[in-house]
């Protein structure tokens, strides 16, 4: 970790010749961006030179992680045009092996030659900071890369006074305009960590130049954070420095930012997110005082790329603090601070109750020996306890499929504890953390989905309780698109109510209408649930405009062809899924089904095969097994499979309805109707079931209960052409003929195209094909060749 007890950010203006500034001039390379603050008439430039050392020569120095990012990042900015757009002729960058003391001396004294009056001068330093003993004698140093081990005073060290009579050549001989910004980390054991090295150095660098302007990292006795999630790993002062300057600092929108606004902007974003940590950085001086202008479109740019994202509780780096108190603790609770970190790197986290990382932090937590420790361990239990349940919503916002394919069972288990340890990390960090509310609202969102987990079918008990709980997420965090692509699927699944869920699925596309997942779950469940063709295909046009590859869309448009048999344009699309993903299971079986309803058997079972090697834990591939052994009469296989599906999943309705549907085959009717009543027991809406029971009443002389329910399914779905065809042989058998062709034209007008052959020969028509003129009459109306 960072211990930038050196000052992070020190500012010097100093040696203003007249009291009027003069007007901005147009920005040349090298010019400064800022104001310039000399009478002269001559052109004022800026020079720099940036030093970032992370990978010391001497091994008995722990190397630091992003030092060296920091500053090559800082000099970028300065060959941008916010920060001057600084060419070659007027910046010095050293990193790591490139910053011996002599390299680091030179570019100094290149800043003394260069810099004349009117002229800003940038020295900016990210490495190591420390002294030797605490004495007035030794106010600290800066370790070069060539620096010793523990006597800095034989070289490869600069001495704090060295570089203040640097600053004080620049500001006071040449007046020029001097910037310091000493980014000094303090990362293990240095040879002054016994007396308090980092903290000495930046108590002496604040009485150095008390009397200067200056920007600090944080207070003397704090510790500067870092981390991975400021820019994929850097200091959270160093992260935030960079987006103030560049424009983001701007409160008054006036294209500037002055000493005040910039102060103001790293105290809200610094402070706020290494908590419960303190970190709260010190601005002192002229706070009027104009640092740059703005370019209101880069501004605008950097806002959009931080639109969005993902709000998240990330761990910091101690290393530097942590290495310190250890070294001071006894050796027992040096076992319970590695027993701590182990849990947490194990992700156990509340039991074993005697053993688990709640039970050690409990004792850490007690012991005042660890009491500079506490923050720190405090924030990375708690990062670490909603971590499992960020990456799920994040893989979420990807429309991760192997996240969203994942079994019901699976995520179950997978769930379960989430709500618990977001409660937890909540807890940890308390309600006036900045993550407490959104921790709070992540916790009933997960309480509502695991209630949802354990059933899929219409439940209206399940689907009220897990609204409440969505309901409580909202209280928490209003906007939250999470919880409304979760509550509309809810509104689909257990209470079918398609208003409601495709309101709730709009409120999430409103939120986020890049984010691809409500559009194919809006496709998905008015697909499967509520049969509307028509917001099928809007949904998934909807989808093709954000990602028209994604495997999901691909998933979707095969199945929604494949009900409306059209095999061939589902089959290209499920094909096309698979090139996008050949571990894409839900794709084989779909592609197995269409092989199947296309009489190409052997292609079918291979390619269900290959689903079931892929997830063995997929009901749907064992069930569709079972279809193709059914259709090839191996009855023993066939069951097999069938039950090999429902022990995956008692309330998995799809493998009791092939069962049910095997054994009607096979004429054991007592068998098939107990399977049939089963699943209208789990979900009463399976109209498939209600539709085979029929058959089955049908089949065994129940005639009129048999009509009575595809009366009312046809009433429920007008447009299922299968119950009218269904109830066409119904009337058939019954000789009801013109009842029989009525149903059956119906049917023939919502599309059986590919169906003549089979019309031909199905013995449940046999009678209304005796009717051999109004048949032929039907057959031409329905199947000519034009």
């Amino acid at each position: 970790m960072k211990n930038q007890f050196l000052i992070l950010a020190i500012i010097f203006f100093v040696a203003i010749i007249n009291a009027q500034q003069k007007p901005a001039l147009p920005s040349v390379r090298g010019t400064t961006p800022l104001n310039t603050h000399s009478s002269s008439l001559i052109t004022s430039s800026t020079y720099a030179v940036v030093v970032g050392i992370s990978d010391y020569q001497d091994p008995a120095i722990p190397d630091l992680r992003f030092a060296d990012k920091d500053a090559e990042i800082f000099a970028n900015y300065l060959r941008s045009d916010a920060g001057g757009k600084l060419d070659q002729d007027h910046l010095r960058v050293l990193i790591n092996q490139q910053a011996t003391m002599a390299q680091f001396a030179n570019a100094l004294d290149w800043l003394w030659e260069n810099c004349k009056e009117g002229d800003e001068a940038i020295i900016y330093f990210s490495g190591h900071g420390d002294v030797e003993k605490k004495s007035l004698s030794q106010p600290g140093f800066l370790l070069c890369w060539d620096a010793p081990a523990h006597v800095y005073m034989a070289g490869g060290a600069f001495a704090l006074p060295m570089l203040q009579e640097v600053i004080s050549t620049l500001s006071i001989q040449h007046n020029a305009r001097v910037i310091v910004i000493t980014d000094a980390c303090h990362s293990g054991v240095l040879a002054g960590s016994s007396v308090g090295g980092a903290q000495a150095t930046t108590a002496n660098l604040a009485r150095q130049y008390a009397n200067e302007i200056k920007i600090m990292s944080c207070q003397p006795n704090e510790f500067s954070i870092e981390g991975e999630q400021w820019g994929g790993g850097r200091g959270a002062f160093s992260y935030h420095l960079i987006d103030g300057l560049y424009g983001l600092a701007d409160f008054n929108d006036d294209q500037g930012v002055t000493l005040q606004e910039l102060g103001r902007y790293l105290e809200d974003h610094v402070s706020t997110e290494v908590a419960p940590v303190s970190q709260v950085p010190i601005i002192v001086g002229n706070r009027n005082e104009r640092l740059n202008s703005v370019n209101p479109k880069l501004v605008a740019d950097i806002k959009s790329g931080k639109t969005n994202q993902s709000q998240m509780l990330f761990a910091i780096n101690s290393k530097g603090i942590e290495d310190e108190v250890l070294l001071h603790a006894d050796e027992s609770i040096q076992k319970v601070y590695q027993q701590f970190k182990q849990s947490i790197q194990d992700k156990v986290f509340l039991a074993p109750a005697n053993a688990c990382a709640d039970f050690y932090y409990n004792q850490l937590i007690q012991n005042p020996a660890m009491q500079r420790l506490h923050s720190t361990m405090k924030r990375n239990y708690a990062a670490a306890l909603q971590d499992d349940a960020q990456q799920v919503m994040n893989r979420w916002l990807k429309t991760d499929i192997k996240e969203i394919y994942l079994s019901r069972k699976h995520r179950k288990e997978k769930y379960q504890l989430y709500p618990r340890y977001l409660e937890r990390a909540a807890e940890l960090l308390g309600s006036g953390h900045y993550m407490y509310k959104t921790l709070m609202s992540r916790s009933h969102l997960f309480e509502a989905y695991n209630i949802a987990l354990t059933d899929f079918n219409f439940n209206p008990d399940v689907g009220q309780r897990a609204i409440k709980e969505f309901r409580e997420a909202l209280d928490w965090q209003p906007e939250s698109p999470h919880v409304y692509w979760l509550m509309s699927r809810v509104f689909a699944l257990n209470l079918l109510k398609a208003d409601s869920s495709d309101y709730y699925g709009q409120k999430a596309i409103q939120m986020l209408p890049g984010w691809l997942l409500p559009y194919v779950s809006l496709a998905y469940v008015f697909h499967m649930k509520f049969k509307n063709s028509e917001s099928v295909k809007e949904y998934l046009k909807a989808a093709n405009l954000i990602d028209s590859n994604s495997t999901l869309v691909r998933d979707l448009w095969a199945a929604y062809y494949k009900s409306k048999f059209q095999y061939t344009l589902a089959e290209q699309n499920a094909l096309k899924a698979l090139e996008a993903d050949s571990s894409n299971t839900y794709a084989c079986v779909l592609l197995s089904d269409i092989y199947s309803n296309t009489k190409r058997m052997k292609q079918a079972e291979e390619i269900c095969k290959r689903a079931i090697r892929l997830d063995s834990t997929y009901g749907g591939a064992w069930t569709q097994l079972g279809n193709i052994y059914a259709q090839s009469g191996k009855n023993v296989e066939s069951e097999n499979m069938y039950r090999r599906a429902f022990l995956l999943d008692s309330l998995d309705v799809n493998a009791l309805i092939g069962l049910g549907i095997f054994h009607a085959s096979q004429k054991k009717w007592n068998d098939a109707e107990r399977e049939f009543l089963r699943i209208i027991q789990i979900d009463s809406t399976y109209d498939l079931a209600w539709d085979r029971l029929a058959s089955l009443f049908n089949n065994t002389g129940r005639v009129k209960q048999a009509e009575e329910i595809y009366l009312k399914l046809i009433q429920k779905s007008p447009n299922e052409n299968t119950l009218h065809y269904n109830l066409a042989c119904l009337y058939s058998r019954q000789d009801q003929i013109e009842k029989g062709f009525a149903s059956l034209e119906n049917a023939l007008k919502i599309g059986m195209s590919d169906y003549k052959d089979w019309l031909q020969q199905d013995p449940d028509l046999s009678q209304l094909r005796a009717h051999k003129e109004e048949w032929d009459a039907m057959m031409k109306k329905y199947f000519s060749d034009k």
